[in-house]
């Protein structure tokens, strides 16, 4: 598997854009592991086990190490398609890039952000600064899971906390989890500054679960029927060869194992070939 560095240089359009996805990206990460480690689970599981605490520590642990291995594998696999040579005779099936200047395979698409054909190009990724394609979308489907479940699992955390020690979320107390209601209750002197920091931060945790989780999904039907998202939007199905092989196309052999464990496998294909046996035809 090759690998590579994503390259945004200053000069390059929308590089601020990159920069400020990625600073927020690993800045609520961040956040979010400190506050379930530090506050939420010590105070709302005060009174478990030992045994109890240590496994949603490492639950905690277990996800965020999720996230962090598959958003340096998504940024880092190379799913380019560039200096190659072209086929001789071309297939009638390629296309032509006119910034690049070579034949491309089916489904090969020139970003222009990235400056380079992506094979299977799906979408641009600002958080990791690269394309999704044909290498390295399992990585970006598995993070969007993580990051889903991980945001869901803090936002449920910063809920129990704020029910304990801001305003019981109950009767009209649910009305203080406003944010009007919040910051006056901050200039009133009646809360402190922390917990209603807490309560925004519970509200990014459930946005962003909201909104990772929708992506996954949306990812996940899209390999299940064998498309990109492009392909999905001018309802394409030609390269859709059932859910069991279009999964094993994208994550490789045991592809439920990669929402388990960060890990790397030999695809099927090599994004280029998409050549597919003809169907037989009915008697």
């Amino acid at each position: 598997m090759a690998f590579h560095i994503p390259h945004i240089a200053l000069g390059d359009k929308l590089w601020l854009l990159h920069a400020a996805a990625f600073v927020y990206y690993i800045t609520v990460s961040v956040i979010f592991l400190t506050t379930d480690l530090y506050i939420t689970i010590p105070h709302i599981y005060a009174d478990y086990d030992f045994t109890g605490i240590l496994l949603r520590y490492l639950l905690t642990v277990y996800i965020f190490f999720n996230m962090v291995a598959n958003h340096v594998l998504c940024t880092i696999t190379d799913t380019t398609y560039r200096n190659r040579e072209d086929p001789d005779p071309v297939p009638r099936a390629w296309g032509h890039c006119m910034t690049c200047q070579v034949h491309t395979p089916p489904r090969t698409w020139h970003c222009s952000i990235c400056h380079n054909c992506v094979l299977r190009r799906d979408h641009h990724c600002f958080f990791t600064a690269s394309c999704v394609g044909h290498h390295n979308q399992r990585y970006f489907i598995v993070l969007s899971f993580h990051v889903a479940v991980g945001s869901l699992y803090t936002g449920l955390l910063n809920a129990g906390y704020l029910h304990h020690y801001y305003v019981p979320f109950s009767g009209t107390g649910v009305f203080s989890y406003l944010f009007p209601v919040a910051f006056y209750k901050l200039v009133a002197g009646q809360t402190t500054g922390f917990l209603v920091f807490m309560l925004v931060m519970t509200y990014v945790a459930f946005g962003m679960s909201i909104m990772t989780g929708t992506l996954f999904g949306w990812h996940m039907l899209n390999a299940y029927n064998g498309q990109t998202s492009w392909e999905s939007h001018n309802e394409i199905r030609t390269y859709d060869q059932g859910p069991a092989k279009n999964l094993y196309e994208i994550f490789g052999s045991f592809w439920v194992l990669s929402f388990l464990i960060p890990r790397q496998t030999a695809l099927p294909g090599d994004g280029i070939d998409w050549r597919r046996p003809k169907p037989l035809k009915s008697l």
